[in-house]
């Protein structure tokens, strides 16, 4: 078990959750464009986590602290939260991100066996984002490029 594992796993025991710091910049931003992040069981049964842009919200489940990906849900809802600005209609990004073939292969693999053809390349940007070294920074600017702060 990783440390953020580890500690966000110890807060979710003891009642004191918190994100750490890395991540702060980014839920302020996604609060400033009024979308909510809800640490909970996502409203879909067998999900780690979910976007809703109907009501801007971001599901994390805790089990994903065991799990040790909280992170990386945050991240991929978090992209698609920047895909549904500036409408509510989720949209690529068009990011061009770095993958290894095996990552890229693996991700092609989910994408596949578990989403619709309309949603492949939404999914597929949102997974290869939540990998990035600099998904926070990369998310950020696509919120501040594609959202208007408190309007929809």
């Amino acid at each position: 078990m990783g440390l953020f594992s580890l500690l966000l796993s110890t807060a979710l025991a003891t009642g004191g959750w918190a994100w750490p710091a890395d991540l702060q910049p980014l839920l302020a931003a996604l609060r400033r464009h009024r979308f909510s992040v809800q640490l909970a069981p996502p409203p879909r049964r067998g999900v780690y986590g979910m976007f809703d842009p109907a009501s801007r919200t971001l599901w994390v489940a805790p089990l994903t602290a065991e799990l040790g990906i909280a992170r990386q849900t945050l991240l991929h809802e978090a992209a698609h939260a920047a895909q549904s600005c500036p409408d509510g209609v989720l949209r690529p990004i068009g990011w061009r991100l770095p993958l290894s073939p095996l990552i890229e292969r693996e991700i092609a693999a989910i994408t596949l066996n578990h989403y619709g053809s309309s949603t492949r390349l939404l999914e597929r940007e949102a997974f290869a984002v939540q990998g990035q070294a600099n998904a926070v920074a990369l998310i950020l600017r696509a919120l501040e490029q594609r959202c208007r702060p408190g309007s929809r």
